[in-house]
């Protein structure tokens, strides 16, 4: 007599320890209601914890040891094509499969996916260019940051349901508005994670909704492709982009990227549609570049003509970028000429205010002195926005007040109007207008010691320019540096986004850097243990916890990665092209 049948699911274990899958038995109860993707509570090493079914089978054959069975079906997960794009992410970022899993599950269990919401709403405007993507198979829209994207949506919506990203959740809130005001269905996610799964004519979300369960998708609309929100930071260093590439391959659906300032992960080997360069050149605010000095005299300050004129308009509210907090972030003594430096562990310390000094690596405090000689006359040789904001204020003679850390930003500060704001770069993230936008130290941002350094650059520019508005309406742009010679410098003051993308993919290709190779950084303890297992046509580089893995396609680095033993205990960082 042969034996009866017994449904076997192979379940991923959302705890730490290994990220592996084990199998349990499916009871007869639970039979039908669990599917690929099923979030579920299993017994193991003595604790009852979540998972994700990832497989199941059928099977009539005797197994040796018995099975423990599944305890509890906690509620609707991704289905099975998320859970296999999620598998391919994290071997392509070296990461573990329980992490994309997590972000593709709803922040709260659902019982059931309901009916599909989808409507047969066709709203217009459509975007040509759209259209003629789609039909294409996909492509890149280069449009001018101040473009609206809604009707680039219903040329997607024509098609059927579409996944849109955006770089910000405030972006996804108001763009999910736009979309309902047009009597067409939407799900935001994660919150509105049910809906998605049910049918909706649009998905709007952040990075993590590119492993949004949507019913019957056929496209992807990637806004702001450029946007450095697309990336994690964290590890696994994954970004939506190339999650998204891979998702449409899968289902064969177009891709759509829009962007200003086309990144060159994007641009290469993809077909570029651009509006007419009067169009292009019209989208763009008044782009000045200030230099502080020529090769003919040294710098006289720390202000440009260009800038003291702008901020003497009284006319015009200014946004002052400045990424340097404090009020000074390099030091040096006027009597003996040292850095200042840190007692303890001999970094250098910064200012925060005119008495103290602090270490940002140790976090020690101390008066503001000399420890080399004792003088109290310190120079300050990088100046941070605390003290920036008493020279703006007294260059433009007028109000000007300095926003830091979670402080709302806004041009009144109670009683008080102050048309001159100074702060990092996120306030370009939480001020929606302004006359002018001004970079006080462009070059900072050029040159930081990052891989995307000059791209970030660009993306900054492009996100000022949405602030400020076209140059019909007054909008201006101001790039103060010490040269003007920088290919990029030079190429944004004449409004040409092409020798943007140009300039970097160029820059990339003689490097070997994404897209025309790839690269990895491991961190931390165990480092060396981990590149002695890796294996495949890869060159490592460097000594003690800090190592770098090359590899000429990011693929070779994906599978020589896989082999890498991490270390039982202590944290590894393993960050695949950060």
């Amino acid at each position: 007599m042969s034996a009866p049948d017994r449904t076997i699911a192979r379940v991923l274990c959302d705890a730490s320890g290994p990220d592996r899958a084990f199998d349990y038995e499916v009871p007869p109860t639970l039979v039908g209601t669990i599917e690929i993707g099923t979030q579920v509570r299993v017994d193991l090493n003595g604790r009852r914890i979540g998972g994700w079914v990832v497989a199941i089978e059928s099977s009539r054959d005797s197994i040796d040891r018995e099975l423990l069975p599944i305890r509890k079906v906690s509620g609707v997960g991704p289905d099975e094509e998320v859970v296999e794009v999620s598998r391919w992410a994290a071997h392509r970022w070296a990461g573990r499969w329980s992490h994309f899993l997590r972000a593709a599950s709803p922040p709260r269990h659902v019982t059931r996916v309901g009916a599909s919401l989808r409507t047969v709403m066709s709203p217009e405007p459509r975007s040509p260019a759209t259209t003629r993507a789609l039909v294409a198979g996909g492509a890149v829209l280069r449009l001018p940051p101040t473009s609206d994207v809604l009707p680039a949506v219903w040329s997607c919506l024509q098609r059927g349901s579409v996944l849109v990203l955006v770089p910000g959740i405030d972006d996804a809130k108001v763009l999910a508005a736009r979309v309902r005001r047009a009597g067409s269905s939407v799900a935001l996610l994660p919150d509105e994670w049910a809906r998605s799964a049910a049918g909706v004519d649009v998905v709007i979300g952040t990075r993590t909704a590119i492993f949004g369960r949507c019913t019957d998708l056929q496209s992807v609309l990637i806004i702001d492709e450029h946007d450095e929100r697309y990336y994690s930071e964290a590890s696994p260093t994954w970004n939506a982009r190339d999650v998204a590439v891979e998702r449409c391959r899968r289902l064969s659906i177009p891709l759509v990227l829009i962007s200003s300032v086309p990144s060159p992960e994007a641009a290469v080997d993809r077909e570029i549609i651009a509006p007419s360069r009067d169009r292009e050149v019209a989208g763009w605010p008044n782009i000045v570049v200030a230099p502080l000095r020529d090769d003919a005299a040294p710098a006289v300050g720390r202000l440009s003509s260009e800038v003291i004129a702008e901020l003497r308009d009284q006319q015009r509210r200014v946004l002052c970028i400045a990424n340097t907090s404090g009020r000074s972030a390099l030091l040096s003594c006027r009597a003996c000429s040292e850095l200042v430096r840190c007692e303890h562990c001999d970094a250098i310390v910064s200012q925060r205010s005119d008495a103290q000094l602090s270490c940002r690596v140790c976090g020690s405090e101390r008066p503001a002195v000399c420890v080399s000689c004792g003088s109290t006359a310190l120079l300050n040789l990088r100046p941070g926005v605390r003290r920036l904001v008493e020279e703006l204020a007294a260059a433009g003679n007028r109000e000007a007040r300095v926003i830091e850390g979670d402080e709302e930003p806004s041009w009144k500060d109670g009683a008080v109007s102050a048309e001159i704001i100074v702060g990092t770069e996120a306030l370009l993230h939480r001020i929606r207008f302004a006359e002018s936008v001004v970079f006080l130290d462009f070059e900072r941002e050029l040159f930081a010691p990052r891989m995307r350094a000059v791209q970030h650059a660009s993306e900054l520019v492009a996100r000022a320019a949405r602030i400020v508005g076209r140059v019909a309406d007054g909008g201006r742009v101001v790039l103060q540096v010490d040269h003007r010679g920088h290919p990029l410098v030079e190429a944004l003051s004449r409004v040409d986004p092409a020798a943007v993308t140009e300039h970097e993919i160029a820059t990339r290709k003689m490097l070997s850097l994404p897209p025309f190779g790839s690269v990895a950084f491991i961190e931390g303890h165990g480092a060396q243990e981990f590149v002695a297992h890796v294996q495949g046509d890869v060159m490592v580089g460097g000594l003690g916890e800090s190592v770098q893995v090359r590899a000429t396609s990011a693929e070779l680095l994906a599978d020589a990665l896989a082999h890498g033993v991490r270390p039982a205990r202590g944290r590894l960082r393993v960050a695949v092209d950060p």
